[in-house]
């Protein structure tokens, strides 16, 4: 990966209002591009608007809304998110016109999982300026997820949200959980969050986080009421890393070169609801 800008944009979407909140990606994305941003990222169904109590109408790609996006996304990566018309929480990247790939939640929260359905894969999205994953809110707190995407090669992985946490709140819990994603697989990690009330009473918290791939906080907001962060990625480290000393040595180790998969295997019967556990 290349030195890039990213832009995390934390928006209000007003739920099922889908021109308004096209309008207002369409005009995060201008800014983007005046701040020299190569990459853009928008919150969980920012362009549908994120509300479990009445699920916004399913977008499809060929739609009207997504394809405004894809219009816009001349020059830049677009990272964005809706309601599709099979039912998914989805997330497509868009570049130069073209979507470049869908990200279709996979691990559903509480409520997400009585109205949607989950997807079923996990795959790295190309794009021209950084090799993509995505995992959608709550699924930061599953570590499998980076860890398969940093498997598969991507330079960074996007996680982003639709949450109501209070923002001291929300930044110590991605203090805690974001670090470690991107410590842990070498990649960069970056988070941004829906802002302000859905037109359904339901408020969300704003607030965006971009850390390195050696954990380290590369950029941070915390308002409640919306913004873009703009973050500057130094594509060298991953280099370092993945094709330098980190293959031999403790300074910046690049600890998927010495893991041992055969270890890891599932021999034990582990199962999500009651995990077998040896006599005490």
């Amino acid at each position: 990966m290349e030195d890039i800008r990213l832009a995390a944009v934390c928006m209000r979407s007003v739920a099922g209002d889908f021109g308004a909140n096209a309008q207002s990606i369409l005009e995060s994305i201008g800014r983007a591009k005046a701040s020299g941003a190569d990459l853009v990222v928008f919150p969980e169904m920012s362009l549908s608007g994120y509300s479990m109590d009445a699920v916004p109408r399913g977008l499809s790609l060929e739609s009207e809304e997504v394809g405004r996006v894809l219009d816009a996304s001349d020059g830049i990566a677009v990272c964005f998110g809706f309601a599709d018309d099979r039912g998914h929480i989805a997330q497509a990247v868009a570049e130069d016109g073209e979507i470049a790939g869908v990200y279709r939640k996979t691990h559903l929260g509480f409520r997400e999982a009585e109205r949607m359905r989950p997807g079923d894969s996990l795959d790295v999205i190309r794009t021209s300026v950084a090799d993509i994953g995505i995992q959608l809110c709550w699924e930061s707190h599953f570590p499998e997820i980076t860890r398969t995407y940093a498997i598969r090669g991507a330079d960074i992985v996007l996680m982003p949200t639709a949450s109501g946490l209070a923002p001291d709140r929300r930044a110590e819990v991605w203090g805690r959980i974001l670090p470690a994603r991107a410590y842990d697989n070498s990649v960069f990690v970056a988070s941004c969050n829906a802002a302000g009330d859905n037109g359904l009473g339901v408020v969300f918290g704003g607030g965006a986080m971009v850390y390195d791939p050696v954990g380290r906080l590369v950029a941070e907001s915390r308002g409640t009421e919306g913004g873009m962060l703009l973050a500057d990625l130094h594509g060298g480290i991953l280099e370092e890393i993945r094709g330098g000393d980190g293959y031999r040595s403790m300074r910046k180790p690049h600890y998927l070169a010495r893991r041992r998969p055969e270890l890891y295997e599932n021999r034990w019967g582990l199962r999500f609801h009651g995990i077998r556990r040896r006599p005490v």
